[in-house]
């Protein structure tokens, strides 16, 4: 899981700079980047506030931070196969 990863690809889609997305999260822009580089890990508050100001459920920002190696072995084949199709389905609703 890639959480960092996440935040600040779908930040980047919305259009907002680190600068600015931090301030609309209530947070400091350096931490706000020691979470997209994946230095520090955010509270389940802080994921609610950022999953907030990208206008999206928090589960949504949950599995576009889900990697291969979080499913299961015997699930990853349909993970695969499905994932393109569930993210692009998920983007035309929330992100786009």
């Amino acid at each position: 899981m890639n959480i960092g990863n996440a935040i600040k690809d779908l930040r980047q889609q919305k259009g907002f700079k680190q600068t600015d997305f931090a301030v609309k999260c209530g947070l400091s822009q350096s931490y706000l980047s020691s979470i997209e580089k994946g230095k520090k890990e955010p509270t389940l508050n802080i994921l609610k506030q950022i999953a907030n100001a990208l206008s999206i459920p928090m589960p949504v920002l949950v599995f576009f931070s889900l990697d291969e190696d979080d499913i299961a072995q015997s699930k990853r084949e349909a993970f695969k196969m499905f994932e393109p199709s569930i993210k692009g389905l998920i983007n035309d609703v929330f992100i786009s």
